[in-house]
């Protein structure tokens, strides 16, 4: 089926296209053309056919696929608003029309239908590109009609409003870390967690990757997004949303983020930085982590268990409660041993913290 569209665009460019040549060229040699001319207009009828072979299925079937793929998983209201948008282009290109066929041949046969063909594209980009914007609108005016021709409300005072509902855009590293279906169920969170289907595709690109550790990290956050629409007591909501001309999967986040104007919750340090630099909100799990960690200051003593050695010859290394590592110095001798410690630094890094330590005795 595929092929056969393609060849019957094919055909029809070749000789619309083709046609077009052949006629430009007539137009151009006159009533009594010579044999240059003549060799000139089949030239031009040549070249219009090969061009209109080539490049026709490229702006018909290629465009209207798309539009098909599209149009299977897009929410109804983007089709009604594309198709409105359609409507309107061709009604301006309606009007656009009437000037325009007043110009001679051959401007006045050709332009009328390259500035209908432009002013539907615009139309239909421009609602769909601009949806959020014309919900808001709408509902701002419908809100302020509201507000004129109803009656002011009787207050009660034992009522209060009932604040606006929250939602929180998850990345991929935030469901694969798993963190964030325990801090749901402590209730610290509150709103609808929004899962854009992007995110969704990467994690199925994971899951079906020759990599053992990308599938094992693909099917765990699949694992978990089911579990949680289960179990979870916040509600998750699968976003339709992408941008064709966008690649990276950080990019449509951010985008999906500043239409929603909501917050991401990520593990990813980079797109934490980006979209931080953009004026989004971001919620990092690392840093939460980081923030609920018992405080290790400098000359601070703690007890920690050797558990093995470290990267230099006389290091040990143990484990606070919370899995911080501590590095003691001249302490490989003790692995296996408990020991009192003197905090003699504490290291900040991008993943976590290091604690460097010395032992009592040597204190």
């Amino acid at each position: 089926m595929r092929l056969s569209l393609d060849l019957i665009a094919r055909l029809i460019g070749f000789i619309w296209i083709g046609y077009f040549g052949l006629w430009v060229g007539i137009s151009l040699s006159g009533p009594n053309p010579n044999s240059e001319q003549l060799l000139a207009t089949a030239l031009l009828a040549l070249a219009g056919g090969a061009l209109g072979f080539i490049l026709l299925p490229r702006f018909t079937v290629n465009p209207l696929r798309l539009l098909l793929r599209q149009a299977r998983t897009a929410p109804l209201s983007d089709v009604l608003l594309v198709a409105i948008g359609i409507l309107l282009g061709l009604l301006a290109g309606v009007m656009a029309t009437i000037p325009l066929a007043a110009l001679p041949a051959p401007y006045g046969n050709i332009l009328p239908v390259i500035a209908t063909i432009i002013l539907v594209y615009f139309g239909a980009s421009i609602l769909y590109q601009r949806k959020h914007d014309l919900i808001e609108l709408i509902k701002h005016l419908g809100q302020s009609r509201a507000t004129v021709i109803a009656p002011p409300p009787q207050t009660d005072p034992t009522s209060l409003p009932s604040p606006t509902e929250r939602r929180y855009l998850l990345d991929t590293s935030a469901i694969i870390d798993g963190r964030i279906a325990a801090i749901a169920r402590t209730g610290f969170l509150e709103g609808t967690l929004l899962v854009p289907s992007f995110v969704l595709a990467e994690l199925q690109l994971l899951a079906d990757s020759n990599d053992d550790l990308r599938r094992q990290k693909g099917r765990r956050g699949l694992e978990l997004l089911n579990q949680m629409q289960q179990s979870a007591p916040l509600p998750i909501e699968i976003v339709h949303f992408d941008l064709p001309d966008t690649i990276r999967v950080d990019d449509k986040l951010i985008e999906l983020a500043r239409l929603h104007k909501c917050p991401i919750i990520t593990n990813d340090y980079n797109l934490n930085r980006v979209a931080g630099l953009q004026g989004l909100k971001v919620l990092s799990l690392n840093q939460l982590s980081d923030a609920l960690r018992p405080p290790v200051i400098q000359d601070q003593r703690l007890q920690v268990l050797i558990r093995n050695e470290g990267n230099t010859r006389q290091q040990g290394v143990g484990y606070l409660d919370d899995g911080t590592p501590v590095i003691v110095e001249n302490a490989r001798h003790l692995i296996g041993t408990t020991i009192e410690v003197v905090v003699t630094r504490v290291h900040q890094t991008q993943t976590g913290r290091l604690v460097f330590a010395i032992p009592v005795e040597e204190a």
